[in-house]
């Protein structure tokens, strides 16, 4: 017990040096790049600094894929923030989400067996040794009931939870110390969301629900599903559901050689977020490609199956969402920068001194889209693109106070969406599809079986 103890501290130890080595390498660079910039030419500083972010990226990959647990957890969280981070950051970040080795057998077999109170075998009539998914908190099995139902079964790694206390408190010390010496680098409120999220993460009981929740939005719907959670083998650190053995949503090589078409499976998914937004206020908040997988039809003439995976990530919108967002797309189809900007504080956003410069320099960018959608059905990939390099840049560069978390979740789902759209070539009428459901209004519920 004793040499179990020492190892743990000393485990503990050598990830605060990790962090903090990592960190202040960083925090030292940034400093020494903000005098550089006083004596270099413009272009010639940019172009230094996005070496340098690009570096320092790549550094912090390292230290997450090596640490894991809540580092691996919180950069990929970060990695989503473009309103927070330089774009050499969320794209090298962003390949967390597939860069998670797998743990020893061993280790996942005593915690499904301590949680379950019985030996695996007792519970399953089998139980792979490989793991199909792993991630930052847990990963994934595949197995059978003794009915021979095929099942996934995620278990949570042993010493996760102590690790993320620990981790927690780590970073939250450092960034809130880097804020305190300098104030555009600041990500002490990321880590006061992730200390928010991860409670709820670590409980896959919540995570459960959260499935069932957004299950009951798809009723009556065959385009739509949400795996079934087996709750007399689900705990808090395991979460037994039903095993999908489908295409990932972004393989369209494989999509295109199942007969499925990339449009039909992008309208489906653009309703079933209009459904959870619009409508219930309630959404999956990470809609990345390895969460959403799709099913050939399970009849004849019936339509591909979009499947939603892992909820450990859901958020509920404020109550006044839905009345403050359709003020705001009724402006902004109306090139109403004035009412768009009310919007917006109505929204969450904050501003220092309540100055409303920020915010009309984001309308205007959002205006330009709008544009778009008024004289075509769908919103070109490129304008996307561009207004997702533009917007973060503007947050960073005004003075914004504050983006509301659910905006900031909203517009990853949004640009994970568009991203998603582009590589399936799906040009869809997106106002027709929309307008219905921001009027309190489900179509996708009753024609869903009939579309094409």
């Amino acid at each position: 017990m004793a040499q179990s103890r020492i190892r743990a501290l000393g485990e503990r130890a050598y990830r605060v040096r990790r962090i903090a080595s990592t960190f202040g390498r960083i925090y030292m660079g940034i400093k020494a790049h903000q005098v550089l910039a006083r004596h270099i030419e413009p272009d010639e500083m940019q172009r230094r600094w996005q070496r340098f972010n690009r570096r320092s990226a790549e550094a912090i990959f390292d230290t997450a894929v090596e640490l894991r647990g809540l580092v691996l957890k919180g950069c990929q969280f970060i990695g989503s923030r473009s309103d927070v981070l330089p774009p050499e950051y969320t794209e090298v970040l962003s390949r967390l989400q597939d860069r998670v080795p797998p743990r020893p057998f061993a280790e996942i077999r005593s915690v499904a067996e301590h949680e379950l109170g019985m030996p695996l075998e007792e519970a399953f009539s089998h139980f792979s040794e490989k793991s199909v998914a792993s991630a930052s908190l847990a990963q994934v099995h595949e197995a059978r009931l003794h009915n021979g139902r095929r099942v996934a079964v995620k278990v949570q790694y042993p010493e996760i939870r102590k690790l993320v206390r620990s981790d927690l408190s780590n970073l939250g010390a450092l960034f809130r110390a880097v804020g305190f010496f300098e104030r555009n680098f600041n990500l002490a409120p990321l880590i006061d969301e992730l200390g928010k999220h991860m409670p709820k993460e670590l409980d896959f009981c919540n995570e459960a629900m959260n499935a069932e929740r957004v299950a009951k939005f798809f009723e009556g719907r065959r385009d739509l599903a949400v795996p079934r959670v087996h709750w007399e083998l689900t705990t808090t650190r395991v979460l037994v559901s039903d095993f999908v053995d489908g295409i990932k949503i972004s393989d369209t090589q494989a999509l295109e050689q199942a007969g499925i078409e990339g449009r039909t499976v992008m309208q489906s998914l653009l309703e079933a977020y209009c459904e959870q937004i619009l409508v219930e206020g309630f959404f999956h908040a990470d809609p990345h490609p390895g969460n959403l997988m799709v099913l050939p039809p399970a009849e004849k003439n019936g339509p591909p199956v979009v499947v939603f995976l892992d909820f450990g990530l859901a958020k509920e919108l404020p109550s006044a969402f839905r009345q403050s967002a359709v003020q705001f797309a009724g402006a902004l189809l109306q090139g109403d920068a004035q009412t768009m900007g009310k919007a917006l504080v109505d929204l969450g956003f904050e501003t220092r001194g309540n100055s409303p410069a920020a915010l009309h320099a984001i309308a205007t960018i959002l205006l330009d889209m709008a544009k778009q959608l008024r004289n075509q059905s769908y919103v070109d990939p490129g304008v996307v693109r561009k207004a997702g390099e533009d917007l973060p840049r503007l947050i960073r560069e005004n003075p914004i106070v504050q983006v509301p978390e659910h905006i900031v979740l909203l517009a990853r789902v949004f640009g994970l969406l568009s991203g998603l759209g582009g590589a399936l070539g799906a040009k869809l009428d997106m106002l027709k599809t929309i307008l219905p459901y921001a009027a309190g209004i489900s179509p996708g519920r009753a024609g869903a079986e009939d579309r094409p």
